[in-house]
């Protein structure tokens, strides 16, 4: 017994099978320690997507209860402040709402940021908090806009008008630009403020299509719809229009124009929709600042702090009062939400090499400028 041999091999100082409380007992016993941990990370794995599940349902359920849109926008709760000017501890507030971009039927902002352009919803939002809130006293809507969607602009329009139907006044000032739909917006507030050198104006109503069947000819290729009904496909690019096609979109067009006569000479007091229709004012071209307060289209002319104490005036709060503007809360319920970004609409101005020509959705009527 003393000269049997021990085949058992040594093992190094720094081998792992010496940290393994089993290593002595054999090979066996040192993967016995590796299914154990393993186990155990299956364990936890499991433990983990329970816990998940039952979060997310949480969330869930407090989104359903708690966020609601339409309560979370009438709600200052749902903004971050952004102190502007004034005394930090007034509570009598001028609310800034800018009008910034292309006006577009777009959603609310995400939890990472506002969303790109004038987003309908977001303005309205901020325009009903506004009528609701009784610490909100006057509304500065800051227009730096070309105009946009015909429903969008209007939208907004009768926010502002709903606001004012609570004895609140609302004052448009018009930065860089503010023309067609923008100029929309401003005729719905109290008083109109521009720059001297605002670019307003393009009272008029544009739709568009692209026709390609030529291009569709050379390249061998054809449309074959099949519609329920002759003016079904009105603006199809696959073929020519009819002179009874043409006929249906302009009477369109001037239906919408002429609302749009309507709303600018009911916001403007000194002018008729017959000084507006027919005239250099309302044949879609554009104005400075200046020409459009001899023209009679804004009240005066100034800048920023001109329009806060026009609004503070109108108020009866000019010697104590705070401006500020609003950014969306970030809270876990939008987060889980998953806000679709609307897509970027990129449209610049008459003169630019990269024109607003192709740069319209086929088949939605807009104010916006244009290149004739």
């Amino acid at each position: 017994m003393e000269n049997q041999t021990d085949n058992t091999q040594p093992q190094p100082e720094n081998c792992p099978l010496k940290q393994c409380p089993a290593a002595n007992k054999g090979w066996r016993n040192y993967i016995g320690c590796f299914g154990i941990f393993f186990g155990a990370c299956a364990v936890f794995m499991v433990c983990f997507s329970v816990v998940a599940i039952l979060t997310f349902a949480g969330i869930s359920k407090f989104w359903e209860n708690n966020e609601d849109d339409e309560a979370s926008a009438n709600s200052l709760s749902a903004y971050e402040k952004d102190f502007i000017a004034g005394s930090h501890s007034s509570s009598n507030v001028i609310l800034v709402v800018p009008v910034s971009g292309v006006i577009y039927s777009g959603l609310e902002d995400s939890p990472f940021g506002s969303a790109e352009g004038a987003a309908a919803n977001r303005i309205c939002n901020q325009l009903r908090l506004a009528a609701k809130d009784s610490d909100i006293k006057a509304v500065i809507v800051k227009i730096d806009s070309p105009g946009g969607e015909v429903v969008a602009s209007d939208m907004i329009y009768q926010a502002i008008k709903n606001v004012r139907a609570q004895g609140k006044p609302v004052v448009a000032l018009m930065e860089s630009v503010a023309a067609s739909g923008g100029y929309y917006v401003a005729v719905g507030c109290d008083r109109i403020i521009a720059h001297p050198l605002t670019t307003t104006g393009s009272i008029g109503v544009i739709v568009q299509t692209y026709k390609y069947y030529n291009l569709f000819q050379k390249i061998g290729l054809e449309s074959e719809p099949y519609t329920s009904g002759p003016m079904k496909d009105l603006l199809s690019g696959t073929r020519p229009t009819s002179p009874e096609e043409k006929q249906i979109i302009q009477e369109h067009v001037n239906k919408v124009y002429d609302h749009f006569v309507e709303v600018c000479a009911a916001g403007r007091p000194t002018l008729t929709a017959q000084q507006i229709k027919g005239t250099k004012i309302g044949d879609g071209r554009i104005f400075l600042g200046t020409e459009a307060k001899a023209l009679g289209l804004v009240d005066q002319l100034g800048y920023f702090s001109d329009a806060e104490k026009k609004i503070a005036s109108m108020a009866g709060i000019a010697a104590d009062y705070k401006v500020i503007s609003l950014r969306k809360r970030f809270s876990l319920a939008s987060l889980f939400k998953g806000q679709a970004a609307s897509s970027s609409i990129n449209v610049k101005l008459p003169g630019d090499s990269n024109s607003l020509s192709g740069k319209l959705e086929q088949g939605k009527f807009y104010m916006l400028p244009a290149n004739r």
